[in-house]
């Protein structure tokens, strides 16, 4: 078994006209505490690349690929400017946004070729907001569904798992109508983009493989070890994935600021556990997080689980706390919709 990291510094290089939460800052905090960290030469590193068209255009309309470069590309190298009222773009946007993608494909296959290998992709802009035909919340391609569609192309069957405090609506939606691939989003709710009520299951044929898992504000590590026992890893097991990818979000953390969870770094190695011991090929992909030590501290305990996942002991800074009532309520709808009792 190996653990691959793919990143790299070019993904810096996406920067903000002025002040924004998703910023360089993000990425750097996390490659310095990798590289003080006993974890250094515990994994393999894995350069990313571009996504070609073929990829990307299994997702995104070759409309929108197409006004991306025209804002983006070669042409206009020093453009700046925004997608929508919170993404932006600037001179090194496009060439990381490609990698980003691409980045995430060459991981993937890279895990779905293997027996139990897994993996990392640091990698920015994130991804799970971005539609098939628009920028959104920091978003402009959808990395993960890219990496999704990849593997599919190879014949795998493939579960997204989002952990992110906002639903992952893009991939939602991009996914929709497509039977062969299981979405799965815990997420604050109500809360921005406003989607992903336990209602929302998938349209035609995919209706029962898009589960929503909408918790209330402040929940924390027991409602979410609640909601992985009795939803995710049931709904895994039932649909027996290939490959397991996770938007890898950690704004959901006590210290983040824009969001209002209660986890801590422990909570998500150990919703991550859970996911290995259901399909040891698993990649996570990093999406939101914006408190900067609380970023490092989530990447570096899943990354620990990941390359050493027979020897993870979990923490107990909650043991013996009640699970909230709503959350109980809303999880315990979910399990009836889905049939997972």
């Amino acid at each position: 078994m190996a653990t691959y990291v793919c990143t790299d510094e070019l993904f810096l290089n996406h920067r903000p006209l002025g002040e924004h939460p998703e910023r360089p800052e993000r990425l750097q905090a996390i490659l310095s505490a990798l590289a003080a960290s006993e974890l250094s030469g515990r994994y393999r590193q894995l350069a990313p690349r571009p996504a070609t068209d073929e990829e990307l255009q299994r997702v995104h309309t070759a409309d929108y690929l197409h006004d991306l470069f025209k804002r983006m590309g070669d042409h206009n190298p020093k453009g700046s400017g925004w997608l929508d009222p919170d993404t932006y773009y600037g001179p090194g946007t496009y060439k990381a946004a490609l990698n980003a993608a691409g980045g995430t494909v060459e991981l993937a296959l890279r895990v779905l070729g293997s027996a139990s290998d897994n993996g990392f992709a640091l990698v920015r802009p994130p991804g799970h907001h971005a539609s098939q035909g628009h920028a959104m919340g920091f978003c402009l391609l959808n990395n993960i569904a890219v990496a999704a569609a990849a593997a599919r192309a190879r014949g795998a069957r493939v579960a997204i798992v989002d952990f992110d405090v906002h639903h992952g609506n893009g991939t939602e939606e991009i996914f929709a109508d497509d039977s062969s691939m299981l979405f799965i989003s815990s997420h604050q709710f109500p809360f921005y983009p406003g989607t992903g009520a336990v209602t929302a299951i998938g349209q035609g044929q995919a209706r029962g493989t898009k589960i929503n898992i909408p918790l209330p504000e402040g929940s924390a590590g027991p409602e979410y070890r609640l909601a992985w026992k009795r939803i995710v890893v049931p709904a895994l097991r039932r649909f027996a994935p290939d490959l397991i990818l996770v938007s890898a979000g950690f704004d959901g953390h006590a210290r983040d600021p824009l969001a209002g969870m209660a986890l801590h770094e422990d909570d998500y190695a150990q919703l991550v556990h859970l996911m290995l011991q259901v399909q040891p090929r698993l990649c996570a992909v990093l999406e939101g997080g914006y408190n900067l030590s609380a970023l490092s501290a989530c990447v570096l305990a899943v990354l620990r689980v990941l390359i050493d996942p027979a020897g993870y002991a979990a923490g107990s800074h909650d043991a013996g706390q009640p699970v909230a009532a709503e959350a109980k309520l809303a999880i315990a709808e979910v399990v009836k919709l889905h049939h997972l009792a």
